[in-house]
């Protein structure tokens, strides 16, 4: 898989829920920093204004001792008793001289005044006041110019006391001994401050909003969260999902694939299969391509039953597969191979298909699955469309056929434009006089850094890519371009024979660009001898019928090449007007030559005679197949026997001076 393609699917898989997480955390402690602000604010406010509240009924209190004496204590006295009683919040009243020593008190207590806090300004209380510590000295109130202030420890030791005998419960209770001078005494009053639940509502009310909006937040960002999670989920099952059979496709073959080798060479041998089915394409053309997906489909139910524990398997494209199967010997692996052919056959009984396999033993330490299965595919490629053996192994020389194919195909281009390409004449020698009475023109390739290059090399490569198409054109263009050169130079001029490729005759207007290409040069078409293949007769036979027709009407002379290669040569020359026939080489070799080839080669020559054919034979090597020849009155016979191919300057120095 390409970098940045895989870089591409780790983006989309990626879970991406570190944000929302970290946007829920910041929520929650923004708004738990506002509500502890808030609860903090009013609780202060509260205690702000009890504490008022209570130096305010202090020194009401306090001043009733303005006129304490012998006269009307008792009286005084007795009135400072019922307020105690009356008011809730004062709890006890003690008096001193200006020595500290008792005056009186209501509950006989008199606190010390050693831990008193002096105060320059408690509200409602002149400045001269003092506030003192409560007995268990868990308060302290630090009075300055900006009013009442409570110390921190004030704030986290109030005291909860729950008051199961009033309707209002009580949250804190605040107990202060306020000291207010009034006269030469000092009149001590305690102070019980409760704080009730009605007291902070708002504090209540502040917590309550601040939760809710927290949990609404809340509730957002887990379901936003949730929902990435199975968008992630969802993605991810999408991109690992082959469209066309609903199960693994090639990245989850990958991914697979690459997790099973790296658990299990060690232990288990696997083997990497491409497999697909012959004429696929036929198989659409013929059912539709709706029946052909379902067919891909029913093959991927097959194969996933076939596919054991510790292996994996995906489509493709088109109708192929890739296989990792486990395998102890390459016999058992053959025999579960077409174990699994005669189980994809049951898909349609009614149809006897065919599967092309190759197979690539995964070596250890291997675990490039797309590597291992491109080796698996070379394989199969090299079966060829009609090979009847189903199963090829890789091996390092097919690979090296890739890597030459690659090359040629990078190269073939440029060669065109630089005529690295040259033409080679091979000399048809009549039997009669045994002068030149013809050439083939054949292509050679002269490679700036490989050199020489075999036709065997690159024609079939060029033939598979379409290649040939131009090569064809060039080769014959060469040829008129050199017919016209002998012509301007007064040589005598022979027919010259130039293949055409069956890739041609897919054009119905084959014929016109023939003539465009020789008319350029003004060559009479007579010299001009177009060579076609017997399995041209194959394709469309009505495109071909119509061309060679054209091209006979225009002058030029039409051959069939090959003869006797196919398996329908009699039914060709039944519907095919030709002018030279040109017998398959391989007649003359093998060890039945003397007995059934040339009794072959013999009837051949005396049909083509019957129907106002040349004979041309090829492939000649011998000096008894030329007497044979000569004596079977063949026309012109083309081999090494007379000359092999040979550069255009050589060949006209040699027999067209």
């Amino acid at each position: 898989m390409g970098v940045s393609k895989e870089q591409r699917i780790k983006e989309l898989k990626k879970k991406r829920i570190w944000p929302s997480v970290l946007g829920l955390f910041l929520i929650i402690l923004i708004f738990s920093a506002i509500m502890i602000v808030a609860v903090t604010v009013s609780a202060l406010d509260v205690v702000d204004r009890k504490l008022t509240d209570s130096s305010n009924m202090s020194v009401k209190i306090a001043k009733l001792f303005e006129a304490y004496g012998s006269e009307n204590g008792k009286e005084i006295e007795k009135t400072v008793l019922s307020h105690i009683n009356i008011l809730d919040e004062i709890e006890a009243v003690s008096v001193i001289d200006e020595d500290e020593n008792p005056v009186w008190s209501s509950n006989g207590e008199y606190p010390s005044l050693e831990d008193a806090a002096k105060v320059d300004y408690l509200p409602g209380i002149t400045k001269n006041m003092e506030v003192i510590v409560a007995e268990d000295k868990a308060q302290v109130f630090i009075v300055d110019e900006r009013g009442l202030n409570v110390d921190d420890s004030a704030v986290v030791n109030f005291k909860s006391l729950f008051n199961n005998e009033s309707d209002d419960v009580t949250i804190a209770l605040l107990k202060l001994w306020l000291v207010v001078p009034v006269n030469d005494m000092k009149v001590m009053v305690l102070n019980n401050t409760s704080i009730y639940v009605q007291d902070i509502q708002m504090a209540l009310v502040c917590i309550i909003g601040c939760g809710l909006t927290i949990g609404v937040f809340v509730i957002y960002y887990l379901i936003s969260i949730i929902s990435m999670a199975l968008s992630v989920r969802k993605t991810t099952k999408i991109i690992y999902t082959d469209m066309l059979t609903g199960g693994d496709n090639w990245l989850a073959f990958i991914k697979k694939g690459r997790k099973l080798l790296k658990k299990g060479i060690v232990q288990q041998k696997y083997a990497m299969l491409h497999l697909e089915m012959r004429k696929y394409r036929s198989f659409c053309t013929c059912f539709g391509v709706n029946r052909g997906q379902e067919l891909i489909e029913a093959f991927y139910a097959v194969l996933k039953k076939e596919i054991k524990n510790k292996e994996v398997m995906a489509h493709q494209e088109n109708s192929a597969f890739g296989l990792l199967l486990a395998y102890t010997d390459t016999a058992q692996l053959e025999a579960r191979i077409h174990q699994i052919e005669s189980a994809l056959n049951t898909v349609l009984p009614a149809m006897k298909m065919y599967f092309g396999v190759g197979v690539y033993l995964v070596q250890p330490g291997e675990r490039d699955i797309e590597q291992l299965y491109n080796n698996a595919m070379i394989a199969c490629e090299m079966l060829g469309e009609e090979s009847e053996n189903k199963i090829a192994y890789f091996d390092v020389e097919m690979n090296n056929q890739k890597i030459w194919e690659r090359k040629v195909e990078d190269d073939m281009e440029r060669a065109l434009v630089n005529k690295e390409f040259q033409v080679y004449l091979q000399p048809k020698i009549s039997t009669s006089e045994e002068v030149l009475g013809g050439a083939e023109a054949l292509v050679r390739w002269i490679h700036p850094t490989e050199g020489f290059i075999p036709p065997n090399r690159f024609i079939p490569i060029f033939e598979k890519n379409g290649f040939i198409l131009k090569l064809d054109d060039y080769m014959l263009e060469e040829i008129a371009k050199v017919q016209a050169e002998w012509l301007a130079e007064g040589r005598k001029l022979v027919p010259i024979s130039v293949n055409v490729s069956r890739a041609h005759f897919t054009r119905e207007d084959l014929a016109e660009h023939i003539c465009t290409i020789v008319d350029k040069y003004e060559v009479p078409h007579s010299v001009i001898e177009l060579e076609l293949t017997e399995s041209a007769f194959f394709d469309d036979k009505k495109v071909l019928l119509n061309t060679v027709q054209k091209l006979r009407a225009a002058g030029f002379q039409v051959s069939m090449d090959d003869f006797g290669a196919g398996y329908s040569s009699l039914n060709s020359l039944k519907e095919l007007q030709i002018d030279v026939l040109k017998i398959d080489a391989d007649f003359f070799r093998g060890a039945d030559v003397e007995e059934r080839g040339l009794l072959i080669v013999s009837e051949v020559i005396d049909l083509a005679k019957k129907l106002d054919m040349k004979i041309v034979a090829e492939g000649i090597e011998s000096k008894e197949q030329v007497e044979f020849l000569t004596e079977q009155e063949c026309d012109l016979i083309q081999g090494y026997f007379y000359s092999k191919p040979m550069p255009v300057a050589e060949f006209a120095q040699k027999y067209n001076t």
